[in-house]
């Protein structure tokens, strides 16, 4: 067993010193030269480049913050009118590339801080189609289905619980190393048949999110 151990010492041992040495060498390279490298030579990069392109799996999950808003009447996202309660929420996300131009994409959003006390949460499945108008940044459209719900506001019972349709827009920049930023504007849809202070109304949402998202 201890010839063996030994063994295997040598050959861990002298497989480091190969990837330093090749990555040293590695480093010499440009660019443009690594762009032409086959899938299995770049993973060579492995201390330089995270994942290559042709090896991402297409799968990337993420986290954000949103400033939301549930409302009656016309009162929109940024209006400080009656009637708007506007909330801070975390969103969490997940996708996959279908291809370069078209992802699958579903998210959540839960309100963890608030105007008024509201009890709110949505989520959403969405078709993602996108087109890279500059380097490493691309314009996006959100086009699926929803749901939300709404309990309370201000200790006040609400009833809004419905699924809809639910779109946004909007953009994300590639940071490098498989991370990238985005911000997007969504319109969460809205209950015609809900129930404020057990009187008819009819609830609105929307959200603006900013966060970052991980390519696996």
């Amino acid at each position: 067993m201890g010839h063996i151990m030994k063994k295997i010492t040598i050959l861990s041992l002298l497989l480091v010193s190969l990837l330093s040495a090749n990555a040293e060498k590695n480093s010499k390279y440009t660019k443009e030269e690594v762009q032409k490298m086959s899938p299995e030579e770049k993973m060579l990069f492995m201390p330089d480049i995270i994942t290559p392109d042709e090896l991402k799996s297409g799968i990337y999950g993420g986290l954000g913050l949103s400033m939301s808003s549930l409302s009656t009447g016309s009162t929109s996202l940024f209006s400080a009118e009656k009637g708007n309660n506007r909330m801070i929420d975390l969103s969490v996300l997940a996708g996959y590339n279908i291809n370069k131009y078209v992802a699958a994409e579903a998210r959540a959003l839960i309100s963890a801080s608030y105007d008024d006390s509201v009890d709110f949460k949505t989520w959403g499945l969405y078709l993602k189609p996108q087109y890279e108008v500059y380097k490493d940044v691309k314009l996006y459209s959100l086009i699926g289905y929803g749901a939300l719900d709404a309990k309370k506001i201000n200790s006040k019972d609400l009833r809004a619980k419905s699924g809809t349709a639910q779109v946004g827009v909007g953009a994300n920049y590639n940071l490098g190393k498989n991370f990238k930023v985005f911000a997007d504007y969504i319109y969460l849809g809205k209950d015609d048949e809900a129930k404020y202070n057990n009187k008819p109304a009819t609830m609105k949402a929307s959200a603006i999110t900013t966060g970052i998202t991980y390519d696996f």
